[in-house]
């Protein structure tokens, strides 16, 4: 996702009726609130029913605390700007809601709380979260949020389709398997498969996937081919975003498109918001998504409208297996809070297992507790929810959790395939240019 922007594109989707509450820093602390009553302001992105949720959390807060309100201050758009606007101008929330990609941002700056210390008193178990969460927001012994949720990125399969297509149920597997091995060779005969232009226009009616356009789809891909976009430090891209395994991966990607196996080129240079519509009925076999997408199905998979399968990403036939990113949110507390002591006390209640229990009613994201994980896929008896989990202990957090600004990486990174697909420009060409540019943002 330029994943700043990305991910306020993905808020928007998800959420195109959200309002936001007040820009963070708008609303006056205690505004409408009892004398004598203590406020904690929370700043949050939540749209809709997401934060329908969150209420009902901040609700059970306050039921736990008389004499404590607490004000969800929301903004689906422009929601970093805003924050650091608010802590900078003196007027921060008491606790934020801190996404993977800006952790560098806020904890290099000193914009976050060390909680680490705190840990014991507020019952915050780390040893029950998933580690490669619990590590996005740690820095040695330091620890700058305490993590809401998570999703890995995988492939959503609508076995209707492939099945239609004469690719057999066996082939397809059970969630988080493909059973014959889930190579890029896999992949692409699939979507040859199902690809059919049903009315004879001269355009496909049906097609295999949606082209990811975004750093953020297709960085899994790179991974799966045994490369990386950045070296292991995150200092340096030339070698790595222009290197042999990264194209490969760009030119399987493009190939797709070439070969008219995704939507047409107007759908490169800009969202696709056909794309969940299109696969829940029947338009397209796969869908690269992480959980978020996952209550847009709901209905649908249960009324037995929509065959659903999750897969890993898949991978290059010179690797045993996939690598997916993951996405985090943890909440923190900055520096500056009006109410320090209470702010703590709330962050470690938002990561709490109750809380956790409440907020997966929404089905948007997958605890960060094991345990409270573990329940949720034991009461589904689709094996969605398992699926999620086992893709998730091959998934690594995204680069943006350690390398600063790292949005400016992902703009650069739309550039690699988009020159290929409207100008024909060789890869090797973009993605080398493309990696100059980015060492100097690096460097910077």
């Amino acid at each position: 996702m330029n994943h700043r922007v990305t991910a306020t594109a993905v808020r928007s989707i998800l959420f195109p009726a959200a309002v936001s509450l007040a820009s963070i820093a708008c609303f006056p602390a205690g505004s409408g609130v009892s004398p004598g009553v203590t406020t904690l302001r929370v700043a949050l992105w939540a749209g809709g029913f997401e934060l329908e949720i969150e209420q009902q959390v901040a609700d059970r807060y306050e039921a736990l605390r008389p004499g404590t309100r607490v004000l969800l201050e929301s903004a689906p758009n422009g929601y970093e700007e805003r924050l650091l606007t608010s802590i900078a101008a003196g007027h921060p929330p008491d606790v934020y809601l801190l996404d993977s990609p800006d952790i560098p941002t806020f904890v290099d700056r000193g914009l976050a709380v060390d909680l680490a210390p705190y840990q014991e008193a507020l019952g915050f178990q780390a040893d029950r979260v998933f580690p490669q969460v619990l590590e996005a927001y740690r820095r040695g012994r330091a620890l700058f949020a305490l993590p809401k949720d998570f999703t890995p990125m995988v492939i959503y399969a609508n076995r209707a389709v492939l099945e239609g297509a004469g690719v057999d149920r066996a082939v397809v597997g059970q969630n988080g398997a493909w059973a014959s091995g889930w190579t890029w060779e896999d992949y692409r005969r699939a979507a040859r498969s199902v690809t059919t232009d049903r009315d004879g226009d001269g355009r496909p009616d049906v097609y295999g996937f949606d082209f990811p356009r975004n750093l953020f789809q297709w960085v899994p891909f790179v991974w799966s081919a045994g490369g990386d976009i950045l070296a292991p430090r995150g200092d340096r891209a030339t070698g790595y975003l222009d290197g042999p395994a990264a194209l490969s991966a760009y030119a399987f990607l493009t190939e797709l498109a070439e070969e008219g196996l995704t939507p047409g080129a107007q759908f490169v240079q800009q969202a696709d918001p056909a794309r969940e519509a299109r696969f829940a009925s029947g338009g397209q076999a796969f869908l690269l998504s992480g959980h978020w997408t996952l209550p847009l199905f709901h209905d649908l998979v249960r009324a037995g409208a929509l065959d659903l399968a999750i897969l890993p990403i898949p991978h290059h036939p010179s690797q045993p297996g996939a690598t997916s990113v993951l996405y985090a949110s943890g909440w923190a507390v900055p520096p500056n809070a009006a109410n320090p002591r209470q702010a703590i006390d709330l962050a470690g209640f938002l990561a709490s297992p109750e809380a956790q229990r409440i907020r997966a009613r929404s089905g948007l994201a997958i605890p960060t507790r094991v345990d409270v994980a573990a329940e949720i896929a034991a009461a589904d008896p689709t094996g969605v929810e398992d699926a999620f989990i086992a893709l998730a202990e091959r998934a690594r957090v995204t680069w943006g959790a350690t390398v600063r600004d790292f949005s400016r990486v992902e703009r650069l990174a739309l550039e690699i395939m988009d020159r290929r697909l409207l100008r024909g420009e060789p890869l090797e060409i973009s993605a080398a240019e493309v990696a100059r540019r980015v060492d100097e943002v690096l460097a910077r």
